[in-house]
């Protein structure tokens, strides 16, 4: 029992997971509270200031605030508009509102394992599409979902870079990382 717990302590020494801790202030209950107050719930004047400043933080044209993570991920999924002929790569390391995006719009999810981060290995995904390429002869290859996972960002430089090789469309499954950087 002892050589398991100093063999366990030894292989977790250096991994931190940060996973659900959030920090909520006084400023975000009384924030909260005023929303909960006033006309607006669901919209309104402060979800467009919300989305200006994702739009600003993330340098994006566009943005359309919803629900939650899951509504966001089926979006951008029927957006991209996979199908039952579409191979979609991603991670089994993740909320299952990613792998059923998928499944919603009738493709298949295949998982490619993770790195030391707890992300999609970029090594181990560029096998499985090589894999993939000779086993699908009636499917395609068409995207990636990576999720950036317990405030770990994936390798995206190389996500980015075996999705332009190979043709393929990306999604970031940001919900673990928000704001996180590399």
């Amino acid at each position: 029992k002892r050589l398991f717990q100093k063999i366990f302590q030894i292989l977790t020494r250096n991994i931190m997971i940060n996973y659900n801790k959030q920090h909520i202030d006084n400023q975000d209950i009384v924030s909260v509270t005023k929303i909960l107050k006033s006309d607006f719930i669901t919209q309104g004047p402060t979800i467009e200031k919300f989305e200006n400043a994702l739009k600003k933080n993330f340098g994006a044209k566009y943005c359309s605030a919803v629900s939650n993570g899951t509504a966001a991920l089926h979006l951008a999924v029927l957006a991209l508009g996979w199908n039952k002929k579409d191979i979609i790569l991603t991670t089994p390391i993740t909320f299952l509102a990613t792998s059923n995006a998928i499944l919603y719009c009738g493709a298949t999810p295949e998982f490619v394992d993770i790195d030391q981060y707890h992300n999609i290995d970029v090594l181990k995904l560029e096998n499985k599409i090589r894999r993939l390429k000779r086993k699908y002869k009636n499917k395609k290859i068409s995207g990636i979902i990576a999720t950036d996972y317990a405030g770990h960002p994936c390798n995206w430089e190389t996500i980015k870079k075996i999705a332009k090789k190979n043709n393929l469309k990306i999604i970031n499954d940001n919900c673990h990382a928000y704001g996180a950087k590399i």
